[in-house]
């Protein structure tokens, strides 16, 4: 008779984790108290599966595009953790079930190499000269065009005036 073998709640070690992060809406039907509780839970299922917390981040209570349900309002959460494709499985069944997230999603996050942060920052900072090069040039733009746009006022108002005399003028001669 063959051995059964039993599933362990733990992954096996020889399991790679991935990198994913998660969104997800509370309703408003409850306090910034009644969260916790919500969010520790959320937190323990993905400890519980063999993940690990990275990130996790309470935007707070915000208004939604459209209406979800009867909520206007719900509370933004974000976590960025490591856990196997299982556990991710879990995961989201626990999510599609709770009455008090209202909306989720999970997606798997790219991890970036310390090479590809140095570009990113070299980039950024070259992005960041830019505009500082351009916030010098445009203020002379900008006279510019306000000083001409000055000159035409004026030679406008002097047309009007001219106008506004010949109008009196013809006024006058009907009296």
């Amino acid at each position: 008779m063959p051995e059964e073998k039993k599933q362990s709640k733990q992954p096996e070690q020889n399991e790679s984790l991935e990198r994913y992060e998660l969104v997800y809406l509370i309703s408003n039907k409850f306090s910034e108290n009644e969260l916790e509780p919500i969010t520790s839970s959320v937190l323990k299922l993905i400890k519980d599966n063999g993940g690990k917390i990275i990130q996790e981040e309470n935007w707070g209570k915000k208004k939604l595009a459209y209406p979800i349900g009867q909520f206007f309002y719900a509370y933004y959460i974000l976590v960025e953790f490591d856990l196997p494709g299982a556990g991710v499985e879990k995961l989201n069944k626990f999510l599609r079930l709770s009455e008090e997230i209202i909306r989720y999603l999970t997606v798997k996050k790219r991890i970036k190499t310390p090479k590809e942060i140095e570009n990113e920052k070299r980039i950024a900072k070259k992005i960041a000269e830019q505009t500082e090069e351009e916030k010098n040039k445009k203020p002379e733009k900008e006279i510019n065009k306000t000083d001409s746009a000055k000159k035409d006022k004026r030679v406008s108002m002097e047309e009007l005036d001219e106008k506004l005399d010949k109008i009196l003028d013809d006024t006058q001669n009907l009296l």
